[in-house]
């Protein structure tokens, strides 16, 4: 049968209570009759010191003899210092023992039979030994490795005697017996009490502990079900709450995701369906007779299939980078060269838009990179800010170094980005300005793969308004070879 979690706590809150309950009573009920124990031994040691002031005078009013202390006058003696009394010795008003109690009466050696006192009432079994080891009167039961408590019989500061008894080790007498038992009774209700009250206790815990686990499955859930606005919103700061704002988290990145994916494939379907809806345009008309069909229409058609070919080879690409796809041969390259052919390349159409071209810098390391997609990288930086920039603008190209890094730094002019907008700039398809042409201005890929370049060789790449009013695009390389 399969536990749910909530039951397995409860019985792991049970069973660690009463664990700890059963070891600690019966911890508790060692440490009592332990002490309790010794309590009462510590007062059979008093009795006998008590007893071994009598025994001393009774032993110098013998003439230092022992003549006098007969197997009825020592338990006279014993039950003259039995426990019962010892809490009475010099209370007074006490009343007197009864004659035949009496140390040396008459009735003492003549006590009547039905008159002798019980022998668990005059203590534990004792003897009284000389000094020669001789027993003199009194018993001791056989006893086997039993440590004796003595107490010597002392006369002008020497012994003349040694009283011996066996220490109390279970409780013998009947208000002992019953007090132990109260107190097995009393631990018992104590602990019925404890696991009651650690039931209650487990419940409640395990409701307080379960409710935000419970909440978090059943995010988790509307998660596996695609519903992504799913947010918990718990302000904790324990292991749980860390749990749960990853999971929000992981909401958001998946909304955020799925946004991005239905605006991708959105793009994606406009910016083919804008080539292939003006091929289809003049086709029809050229087939219903309303353009002639020359070379003029010839071109247009060819400059829409080959900007639909871009776009198409983009994609390619945009995805074999994505997924790690494309092939590198890394060789120590310098970095400069590929910045000034790449401007080369365009700066005949950079003349055509009245553009100013500048590099400006150089570095002083090389960078072990893959020359063919260095030159693919600027290409496409340099494309973007020709396309963006407005005629008679600028772009300025800065080389430098900065502690064992390459920085390159691509600036324009007019029009600029908005802070917020920077990092958008390398998702696929985006554009700061829809209202652009596209046609002229590409499809908006170009930078997404120049991330995945820029990844691939270690590098960082970033986007910030420029100080010459447009757009600044930061590359960071790391020196690999000094020149």
């Amino acid at each position: 049968m399969k536990l749910s979690i909530s039951k397995k706590l409860i019985l792991s809150f049970l069973g660690l209570t009463f664990v700890v309950l059963f070891s600690t009573l019966g911890l508790a009920r060692w440490s009592f009759e332990k002490g309790f124990l010794d309590y009462v031994n510590a007062l059979e040691e008093t009795r006998l010191q008590l007893l071994a002031a009598s025994l001393s005078r009774e032993y110098i009013n013998a003439d230092r003899s022992w003549s006098t202390v007969t197997k009825q006058r020592f338990e006279d003696m014993l039950w003259e210092h039995a426990p019962e009394h010892l809490n009475e010795e010099n209370r007074p008003g006490r009343r007197p023992p009864p004659a035949f109690m009496r140390p040396g009466s008459e009735l003492s050696s003549a006590r009547p039979i039905g008159r002798h006192p019980p022998r668990e009432a005059m203590g534990p079994p004792t003897a009284l030994y000389s000094v020669d080891d001789q027993r003199i009167a009194g018993a001791l039961p056989p006893l086997a490795d039993i440590r004796l408590i003595k107490v010597s019989v002392l006369v002008d500061g020497k012994p003349v005697g040694e009283l011996r008894t066996a220490p109390r080790r279970p409780f013998s007498l009947s208000q002992e017996a019953a007090f132990s038992r109260q107190q097995w009774m009393t631990s018992a209700l104590i602990g019925f009490v404890s696991l009651l009250l650690a039931a209650v206790l487990s419940l409640w815990l395990t409701r307080v502990l379960l409710a935000p686990i419970r909440r978090a499955i059943s995010g988790i859930a509307q998660l596996s079900h695609g519903d992504y606005s799913m947010r918990l919103n718990e302000r904790r700061t324990d292991e749980l709450g860390q749990l749960m704002d990853n999971l929000d988290r992981l909401a958001y990145k998946l909304e955020e995701n799925r946004s991005s994916r239905q605006r991708w494939l959105a793009d994606i379907s406009h910016e083919l369906r804008t080539p292939l809806t003006v091929l289809t345009g003049e086709i029809e008309s050229m087939k219903d007779g309303i353009r002639p069909l020359d070379m003029t229409q010839v071109l247009s058609l060819d400059q829409e299939i080959t900007r639909l070919r871009r776009l198409v080879d983009d994609l390619y690409e945009l995805s074999v980078s994505d997924v790690g796809g494309l092939r590198y041969n890394f060789t120590s390259v310098d970095i400069q060269q590929n910045v000034i052919t790449a401007v080369e390349a365009i700066s005949v159409r950079a003349d055509d838009k009245n553009i100013e071209l500048k590099v400006i810098g150089d570095v002083a390391g090389m960078l072990s990179a893959d020359s063919q997609r260095l030159d693919q990288l600027f290409i496409n930086l340099l494309e973007n800010s020709l396309a963006y920039t407005d005629a008679h603008g600028r772009i300025e190209i800065s080389l430098g170094t900065r502690a064992d890094k390459i920085v390159i730094r691509i600036q324009d002019t007019l029009p600029s980005v908005d802070v917020d907008d920077c990092e958008k700039l390398f998702e696929p398809l985006y554009r700061h300005e829809l209202s652009r042409n596209r046609r002229t201005a590409g499809a908006g890929l170009g930078l997404a793969i120049c991330r995945n370049i820029v990844d691939a060789h270690q590098g960082s790449i970033s986007a910030f308004p420029s100080e010459l009013g447009g757009v600044c695009i930061e590359l960071v390389f790391p020196i690999t070879v000094e020149k």
